[in-house]
């Protein structure tokens, strides 16, 4: 059961995906509250199980110049799983989760991974759902917009992949910080119209920092675009 996160043990995990973004004019009150919840609601896409924003009332809260959603999912994941998102008057988002790879067993009994599929699709659906966010806030296409994606605990993490169908990817070594940053920018439209193919230049550039030197791109912008081509509203 989704539950609101009152007593969410952040601190008791290190590794966590981020993802933050915001328009090239960033302004106190550029929109109103009203209308952010409204362009939440608006770009709650389905490409998974579970949206990217989850909009809720159950879990959605106003605060002072910001709304924001924590939930808990550990019941439904059957292991440690839970986000927040908040979305400012300013323009800013913010998305924070607990890496799966951190709470799930099988991953776990594989040492310090990062998985292959989970991070490929992470990346997409951020990306699907942000051009979205946007749009629904009314910012014209010629507007840039900047993305960034956080990998926290990355030193030592290497890749690999939990589903028994793909073969394996085989990497020298894992990441060699302690953090893997990776930030991407451009005009709304151009997010828009090539999302799938952004989506693969930077889940191929965070792969490099994970000791894949030479990423299977192909493979990679194959994924992106059906699963980017899955949404559901």
């Amino acid at each position: 059961m989704t539950t609101q996160a009152k007593s969410i043990p952040w601190d008791s995990y290190t590794a966590y995906r981020e993802v933050t973004a915001h328009p090239e004019t960033l302004t106190g009150e550029r929109f109103s509250v009203e209308r952010l919840l409204h362009a939440a609601r608006d770009s709650e896409v389905l490409f998974r199980g579970w949206p990217f924003i989850y909009s809720d009332e159950r879990f959605t809260r106003v605060r002072e110049n910001r709304i924001e959603t924590t939930v808990d999912n550990s019941d439904i994941r059957s292991h440690p799983y839970f986000e927040t998102w908040q979305a400012w008057q300013t323009g800013l988002f913010f998305h924070r989760a607990v890496m799966d790879e951190a709470t799930y067993q099988p991953a776990l009994s594989r040492g310090k991974i990062i998985d292959f599929v989970t991070t490929v699709y992470h990346i997409s659906e951020a990306i699907g759902s942000l051009w979205r966010l946007y749009s629904a806030l009314g910012l014209h296409d010629t507007e840039t917009i900047s993305i960034e994606f956080r990998y926290t605990d990355s030193k030592d993490r290497r890749i690999d992949t939990l589903e028994p169908s793909r073969a394996p990817i085989r990497t020298v070594h894992g990441g060699a910080d302690e953090e893997v940053v990776k930030r991407k920018e451009a005009a709304l439209g151009v997010w828009r119209a090539s999302d799938a193919d952004m989506a693969s230049s930077v889940a191929a550039e965070v792969f490099q920092h994970f000791g894949w030197l030479s990423p299977n791109t192909t493979e990679i912008t194959k994924i992106t675009r059906e699963f980017l081509a899955k949404s559901r509203f």
